[in-house]
C-alpha cells in the first residue's frame, strides 16, 4: 500500500482524497476538552473519498458540503474533474451521515445511476424535518437503499455502523485494508490521546464517545489504515495537500495517529 498525491494505492483499488475545503471554527466547536489545547482557530478539511478499481463503477464515500458552506466548499465536483470522473459514472454514494457537509454535493451534482446508501437509523432520523437532507432524501427517493451493519455495499466495501456523532453514523470497510471513518473523529491531533475529545455537533455524545474508543480498538487491532471527513496527519490540518490517511499506535490510554 502507498500514499501519492492524496491517493492510497494497493492491489485491487485506489481511494482518491477529494478536498472539499475548508471551514474555520472557534475553540468551543470542541464540547468536552479533558485539557486538550484547542487552537483558535479551529481549522477543518471538508473531505470525500473516490474508490476506483478495474472495470468496477466508482464509489464516492459522501459528497462534501455542496452550496452550504458557500465559497469555501463546494470544491469535490471540481476534483472530480480533475481525475476525469463524471458523477453520471459513479454507481455508489455510500454516506457516513447527513450532516450537510457530507451530504450537500448532492443538490449540486446529479448522480443519475448511483445507488444512494446509508442505514436506515439514519434515514430515519432525518427523514420528515426541515434539515437539507430531508430535501435531498426525497429528491434521490428511487435510489436510496437502507443497508445494516456489515453488509457488503460495493464489491469488497462494507458498512461499519459507528452511532453517536449522529444515530445512524456509518463507516466503511475496504478489502479489510482501509476505513472511511466519517465524523468518528474530527481531529486526529486532540482525539487519538484522548478519545474522550468531543465536539458540540454529536447528537449523542456519550454513545459517540463509547463508539470512538470501541471503533479504534478494533482499528488497531485490525492494523488498518483510515481517513475521515475532516482527519489529518497531525500537524497537517490547515494545509490544502495535507496527509488524510492515517495509521493507529498506541500512546498511553490513546493513541497516535502516523502516516498510512
Amino acid at each position: 500500500m502507498k500514499f501519492e498525491a492524496g491517493s492510497l494505492i494497493w492491489p485491487g483499488g485506489r481511494l482518491d482524497r477529494l478536498n472539499d475545503g475548508p471551514l474555520s471554527f472557534g475553540p468551543d466547536f470542541m464540547r468536552d476538552t479533558y485539557g486538550a489545547k484547542v487552537p483558535d482557530p479551529l481549522v477543518l478539511q471538508v473531505q470525500a473519498y473516490l474508490l476506483r478499481r478495474e472495470g468496477q463503477a466508482p464509489v464516492l464515500f459522501d459528497t462534501g458540503s455542496g452550496r452550504f458552506e458557500g465559497d469555501a466548499g463546494g470544491n469535490v465536483a471540481r476534483d472530480l474533474a480533475r481525475l476525469g470522473v463524471d458523477p453520471a459514472e459513479i454507481g455508489t454514494v455510500a454516506l457516513t451521515h447527513l450532516h450537510s457537509d457530507h451530504c450537500g454535493g448532492m443538490e449540486t451534482m446529479d448522480f443519475a445511476k448511483a445507488r444512494i446508501v446509508l442505514t436506515k437509523a439514519e434515514f430515519d432520523h432525518w427523514s420528515g424535518s426541515d434539515h437539507i437532507s430531508a430535501r435531498l432524501l426525497a429528491r434521490y427517493a428511487d435510489q436510496v437503499a437502507l443497508c445494516p451493519d456489515g453488509a457488503e455495499i460495493a464489491p469488497g466495501v462494507t458498512l461499519w455502523s459507528l452511532p453517536g456523532h449522529t444515530p445512524g453514523h456509518a463507516g466503511f470497510i475496504i478489502d479489510g485494508q482501509v476505513v472511511v471513518t466519517g465524523d468518528l473523529m474530527h481531529r486526529a491531533d486532540l482525539q487519538l490521546p484522548d478519545p474522550r475529545v468531543a465536539t458540540q455537533f454529536d447528537v449523542l455524545p456519550d454513545l459517540a464517545k463509547a463508539t470512538r474508543f470501541a471503533a479504534l480498538e478494533r482499528m488497531e487491532a485490525m492494523a488498518v489504515a483510515f481517513c475521515g471527513g475532516h482527519l489529518r496527519v497531525p500537524g497537517e490540518e490547515i494545509l490544502p495537500e495535507g496527509r488524510p490517511y492515517l495509521r493507529l499506535a498506541r500512546d498511553g490510554q490513546g493513541w497516535r495517529g502516523m502516516p498510512a
